[in-house]
């Protein structure tokens, strides 16, 4: 090793830190924002899906006593909304922008069609859309505020 420095190298790695110091402070602040991102889904994700199975619990007893399993469309659409509302306000503190609840009381001799995919229904389902704002990109103030959504379904089918 070089004991000895010139004037021109002293001062070398103070100017590497001010150069560097901002990418790696972005690069922190990506990383921080993405992870409250992802936490902020799952969150929204699992309040769909707590909505959708407690709507699908919402069983119409006197037809069931015929051999008909259905839901009581009413109950169960109420049920949704109010889970969603409730578990996003408890897991994200926010208000859902836009909730969509659709319960369809499909039967294996009277099929129905998922709202989402289009995809054919044998048996009662519940099917919730939700979007939420989403937290701001700068350690959750509102700038850079985004929508976040999800869907999920939940179905009522007996036991064979």
């Amino acid at each position: 090793m070089n004991a000895w420095r010139t004037a021109e190298e002293r001062g070398a790695a103070a100017l590497l830190v001010v150069l560097w110091l901002p990418v790696l402070l972005a690069g922190l602040s990506l990383v921080v924002n993405l992870g409250h991102i992802l936490v902020s889904r799952s969150r929204l994700q699992a309040a769909a899906d707590m909505a959708a199975l407690a709507a699908v619990q919402s069983v119409d007893w006197d037809a069931m006593m015929e051999g008909e399993v259905r839901l009581v469309r009413d109950l169960a659409e109420a049920n949704a909304r109010d889970y969603a509302v409730a578990n996003l306000q408890s897991l994200l503190d926010r208000e859902p922008e836009e909730l969509e609840v659709w319960v369809i009381n499909a039967a294996p001799g009277a099929p129905g069609n998922h709202p989402l995919t289009g995809s054919p229904l044998e048996y009662p389902t519940v099917v919730v859309r939700v979007s939420a704002r989403g937290p701001g990109l700068w350690l959750g103030g509102d700038a850079g505020a985004f929508t976040l959504r999800a869907e999920a379904d939940a179905s009522l089918r007996p036991r064979e």
